[in-house]
């Protein structure tokens, strides 16, 4: 009788180990010092996004989107690279979301 092979356990990629947990509100708090933001309201104004929106990112009911994080470039002047770093994101892929509209 052959033995059934164990499931190893899934490591993180190595690039990820030194990453933060994943907290959307660190992003935004980083934002809004960066911005000289005194508002959640105002960040989500700078950002061209409803502000119910933005408290759900925050609170963690949506996951900041990768068409999100290159608006937030935009408005900041923070790499992408590094707004991911700050976020804790250890995803290897991004997708743009489709359903991110631009007001006006």
């Amino acid at each position: 009788m052959t033995a059934i092979p164990t499931p190893t356990p899934s490591r993180p990629h190595p690039d990820t180990r030194s990453l933060p947990p994943y907290d959307p509100a660190r992003l935004f708090d980083l934002l809004r010092q960066r911005l000289q933001l005194h508002s959640d309201k105002a960040l989500a104004k700078a950002l061209q996004i409803a502000p119910p929106l933005l408290a759900r990112l925050r609170h963690r009911g949506l996951p900041v989107s990768g068409s999100l994080l290159l608006r937030i470039q935009d408005v900041s002047g923070i790499a992408v690279d590094e707004l991911r770093r700050v976020l804790g994101d250890r995803r290897r892929r991004m997708r743009l979301a489709i359903g991110l509209r631009m007001p006006g």
